[in-house]
């Protein structure tokens, strides 16, 4: 995490589309927009725009959701934002209910893991069709040379 993440200063029109997006999210979990409500917007991951590549930021916030039965949930939420020509592209949006997943999920966007390749179920198949064909294609090959060799 950058530690100047927190004290950037972010202008009106930043706050307002990150509370949007937050706001987007809780009602595509179907909460009740007038109840719920959101708390606690920080940016907690700032990656800056450069010539040769877009910028990212990764903004937390908590809020209570009230669901159609009328229960509060305390939710954890993240958003993911990639900076293009200096405006804010929504990336992703998640809510869960621990922070330890919040987390998690961060750690994913900022570090994310690449499989080992050859831990992958389809590689081990290919590797294993490749090496059946040649062993087939040898064993046809060395049949047919000692076949012309008996028939001598």
């Amino acid at each position: 995490m950058r530690p100047d993440a927190s004290f950037y200063p972010f202008s009106k029109e930043i706050w307002q589309v990150v509370n949007n997006r937050a706001q987007q999210a809780l009602l595509l979990k179907e909460f009740c927009p007038e109840q719920s409500r959101i708390e606690s917007v920080r940016c907690v991951y700032l990656d800056h725009e450069s010539e040769s590549a877009f910028g990212r930021q990764v903004w937390f916030f908590e809020a209570t959701g009230v669901d159609p039965l009328g229960c509060e949930h305390h939710l954890y939420g993240a958003l993911e934002f990639s900076v293009q020509y200096g405006l804010l592209e929504p990336s992703r949006a998640a809510l869960m209910a621990d922070s330890h997943d919040r987390q998690r999920f961060l750690q994913g966007l900022i570090e994310p893991t690449t499989p080992d390749p050859w831990s992958v179920p389809s590689t081990r198949i290919w590797v294993r069709l490749t090496l059946a064909g040649v062993v087939i294609i040898s064993s046809i090959w060395l049949l047919n040379v000692a076949a012309h060799f008996l028939e001598r």
